[in-house]
């Protein structure tokens, strides 16, 4: 890693030095660093050349904010699956139930089966709209309720919507479908390569 920590151009004397963490950092104040070496001149400089009067602020890390809402500015891991040519993640949903769901990036709604809609209760605390979906099999009605939680991860989406329907020619083991309902809060990277769902809160 390479930090710029003046413009080049203002200065005539510069050192390239290593910082507590390895890292390399060009400067024209290097009293506090180690290995430092004048870039002008290709030598090493001594501490007694080092110039005192600038000496490198220190850096002080950022506290990582609590991962409890959607809003924050987190990055998630989230343990991704593939089953065929699908990638599969487990949810929580209310703060009870495990769902495993397949994600898919360009479904606008998430769904969920009856089954789990049943466990939850979930006519029983709200009352159901409904909406028109176009499926392979042709048009169908499903009945779209509120969902107070979805959790992936630490990551938490609250006061989302999901259809309840259950989807066709799903793998055993399926409870339905993530969409952007939930994905449009986070910017979301797939690495399958480490079998991992990042998500980063959306600002």
């Amino acid at each position: 890693m390479l930090v710029l920590a003046l413009p080049l151009s203002v200065y005539s004397a510069l050192y390239s030095c290593t910082d507590s963490s390895g890292a390399t950092v060009i400067t024209d104040s290097p009293a506090q660093l180690r290995g430092c070496t004048l870039l002008n001149a290709g030598q090493s400089a001594t501490p007694e050349q080092l110039p005192l009067e600038k000496p490198a602020p220190p850096r002080i890390a950022e506290p990582e904010p609590p991962r409890d809402h959607q809003t924050q500015a987190s990055i998630f891991s989230v343990p991704l699956e593939r089953i065929g040519s699908l990638f599969v993640v487990t949810i929580q949903i209310n703060g009870s139930r495990p769902a495993k769901m397949i994600l898919d990036t360009g479904a606008s709604h998430t769904m969920l089966s009856y089954a789990v809609a049943r466990d939850l209760g979930l006519w029983a605390l709200h009352p159901a709209t409904s909406m028109t979906m176009q499926t392979v099999g042709g048009t169908v009605q499903a009945d779209v309720l509120p969902i107070t939680s979805i959790r992936l991860g630490g990551a938490e989406v609250r006061d989302s919507l999901a259809a309840i329907y259950d989807l066709p020619d799903a793998p055993p083991g399926i409870d339905g479908l993530l969409g952007q309902s939930v994905l449009r809060h986070f910017e979301v990277t797939i690495n399958t390569e480490k079998g991992e769902l990042r998500l980063r809160a959306a600002k």
